[in-house]
């Protein structure tokens, strides 16, 4: 059996890693990984990675990470948990954490898994799994923009107010030409969506 002394450690190094490189780490991507995961945090100069698999962890880990996030520096916030976790690890501190560091306009981006993938299909996560984490959306000032299931997940998105998307919203009854102004994601963003599909993919393959 694993000691769990060890993992907290692990996440503690991570975060060491994080202040020590401060000088060259400016991430523009978040990627917070709950529970037991078939993945280790991995830091590069853009892409911010946590694991955090215990409550007790959970404090120090964000404050390390989020220290390290510049204001209004973020493109991108994902999370990603079994729905098993959502009672037992989710917590809104974890929105709060990198609120600051979001530009406004930009996604929170909330994947629940199912258990594993044979369950994927005869117990898929339903909408009222992730009641705490949309109240904790809103708790922390983030707009709940979608939510949809996918492949037996489900998946929440919120935005952070203040950017140029609320604007284009106040102005949808007044103006049909509006859709038009539209911004289409940029290739960076696709690419960033797939990969992380291609993530969530692979976590239930090998759960399966």
């Amino acid at each position: 059996m694993a000691d769990p002394s060890n993992d907290d450690n692990d996440n503690v190094d991570v975060a060491a890693k994080i202040k020590n490189d401060d000088d060259d780490f400016a991430p523009t991507t978040a990627v917070i990984m709950l529970g037991s995961m078939n993945f280790e945090p991995v830091a590069t100069s853009d892409i911010l990675s946590l694991k955090i698999q215990s409550p007790e962890e959970m404090s120090g880990v964000l404050e390390e990470a989020s220290s390290s996030i510049r204001p209004n520096s973020l493109e991108s916030v994902h999370l990603l948990l079994k729905s098993s976790s959502v009672s037992s690890l989710f917590d809104e501190s974890i929105l709060t954490s990198f609120y600051e560091g979001l530009i406004p306009g930009k996604e929170v981006n909330v994947h629940v898994l199912p258990e594993s993938a044979v369950l994927a299909e005869d117990m898929p996560v339903q909408a009222n799994d992730v009641d705490s984490i949309r109240t904790a959306m809103v708790m922390a000032g983030l707009m709940l923009h979608s939510e949809q299931a996918h492949e037996g997940s489900w998946i929440l998105v919120a935005i952070k107010p203040g950017g140029e998307t609320d604007d284009d919203d106040e102005d949808d009854d007044d103006d049909d030409d509006d859709d038009d102004d539209e911004k289409e994601p940029t290739e960076s963003e696709l690419q960033e969506e797939q990969e992380f599909r291609d993530l969530v993919a692979k976590q239930i393959e090998n759960d399966n």
